[in-house]
C-alpha cells in the first residue's frame, strides 16, 4: 500500500466499482496480499523458525514468496495466463498516459495499481485503473487464490490417505 491517500478515505483497493456480490467477496484477498497478511510458505516458515519448508507446496521448485505465487508458479499458469495478458494490454495502454520516471513493476502493478496514478494529476487515467485495470488484477489475485487452496487441498487429502494406510 502506498501512502497518497490520506487518513479517513478508504483506499482504492477497498472499493469495488460495482455493487456485485462476486466483486465484494474479492477485495478481502486483494487487501490480505497488498498488506503482507497472505499466508505463504514463507511466512509459515518464518513463523515455525525454518521448522516448516517455505518451498512452494505446489511445484516444490521454489520458495513460496508473492512473486512466486503470482508470476511463477507452474501449478498456476492455468489461473494466471489469460488475465496477465489482458493486464499487460491494459496497464500499457493506460500507463502509457502517464509519465514515469521510474520503471513499472509488474508485481507492483498487480497488488496495487493506484501507486502508480495519482489522482489529482490525471482523473481519467485514476479513473481507468479503478474501472478497468485494477479489477483484473483482483480477478486474477482472487483466481490465483482460489486455485491455490483448491491444489492445496488435494494435497492435503492425498497425505491424508496415504497416512491412513
Amino acid at each position: 500500500m502506498d501512502h497518497k491517500y490520506n487518513i479517513g478515505s478508504v483506499h482504492p483497493l477497498a472499493i469495488s466499482v460495482s455493487a456485485n456480490l462476486k466483486d465484494i467477496r474479492k477485495i478481502p484477498v486483494r487487501l490480505k496480499i497488498s498488506t503482507g497478511n497472505y499466508i505463504l510458505q514463507t511466512h509459515k516458515a518464518s513463523f515455525s523458525k525454518n521448522h516448516i519448508s517455505s518451498t512452494c507446496k505446489l511445484c516444490s521448485k521454489a520458495d513460496e514468496t508473492v512473486e512466486h505465487f503470482i508470476l511463477l508458479c507452474e501449478k498456476l499458469e492455468e489461473a494466471r495466463i489469460p488475465l496477465l495478458s489482458k493486464i499487460l494490454d491494459n496497464g500499457s495502454l493506460i500507463l502509457a498516459k502517464v509519465t514515469t520516471s521510474f520503471p513499472i513493476d509488474l508485481i507492483q502493478l498487480i497488488i496495487n495499481p493506484f501507486c502508480y496514478v495519482d489522482i489529482n494529476a490525471n482523473r481519467t487515467v485514476f479513473e481507468e485503473t479503478s474501472n478497468i485495470l485494477e479489477p483484473l488484477c483482483r480477478q486474477l489475485l482472487y483466481n490465483l487464490h482460489n486455485k491455490r487452496y483448491a491444489l492445496l487441498a488435494n494435497i492435503d487429502k492425498q497425505g491424508s490417505r496415504k497416512s491412513n494406510f
